[in-house]
């Protein structure tokens, strides 16, 4: 399940978007989210952080990220690290 996880992550998502995607309680999701995060797979997808790699203003995908322009707030959103994309084009190999 956490191979999906990373496939869901492919573009930025709501902890909603990902709970109904896999279709698991919040108490699972939480948990696969951290184990990932502590590995180094995804991070919090905001302005300035270093999982996105750069800030909003000169992201390409800012039109598409439901975290464009934000800051932490109560709907957190996830996306894929640097090592979570090389994860993932290697699952798709």
């Amino acid at each position: 399940m956490l191979k999906e996880l990373l496939a869901l992550l492919e573009l930025p998502q709501s902890r909603a978007q990902l709970r109904d995607g896999l279709q698991v309680d919040e108490e699972t999701l939480e948990a696969m989210l951290l184990s990932l995060q502590r590995k180094g797979y995804v991070g919090l997808a905001y302005s300035q952080s270093p999982t996105c790699g750069t800030s909003c203003t000169y992201c390409s995908l800012k039109n598409l990220c439901p975290a464009a322009g934000a800051e932490p707030q109560e709907s957190k959103v996830w996306r894929l690290s640097k090592k979570g994309e090389e994860q993932l084009k290697k699952d798709r190999r």
